[in-house]
């Protein structure tokens, strides 16, 4: 999501950057397209975000499908692909941040590990 996120960002950058140098027309034309085309996956990663917070916590203040849309819709795709997103990854920073002041071990990772060096015995090993 951060790296769709970005991409736009930069696009949207650009754009701005040629409208202020007043570049020539087809050039215009062309910075406004690809600023586009990096419209639909933002929103769609903006949404994936908003169900792994709600997943996590149901209270979670992101946006979702119908506030894309109406954005988009109302707004233009530029300002839903640079606010709603933003406001997604604040409210998963929070979510993460508020996790990992609850974790008891922050060394312990997702998948059980605790990265240490030894090795990991098979529970049909242990009982031999």
């Amino acid at each position: 999501m951060i790296r769709a996120y970005v991409v736009h960002v930069a696009w949207f950058a650009i754009m701005l950057a040629f409208v202020s140098l007043q570049w020539a027309q087809q050039g215009l034309k062309a910075s406004v397209l690809l600023t586009l085309l990096t419209v639909p996956p933002v929103l769609v990663y903006t949404v994936r975000v908003h169900h792994l917070c709600r997943a996590i916590d149901p209270k979670a203040r992101t946006v979702g499908w119908v506030p894309v849309l109406v954005t988009t819709i109302a707004l233009s795709p530029f300002e839903s692909g640079l606010i709603l997103p933003a406001k997604n990854l604040l409210a998963a920073n929070r979510i993460l941040k508020a996790h990992d002041s609850l974790a008891p071990d922050s060394s312990v990772t997702a998948d059980g590990s605790n990265n240490s060096l030894e090795p990991n015995l098979l529970r049909s090993s242990k009982s031999a």
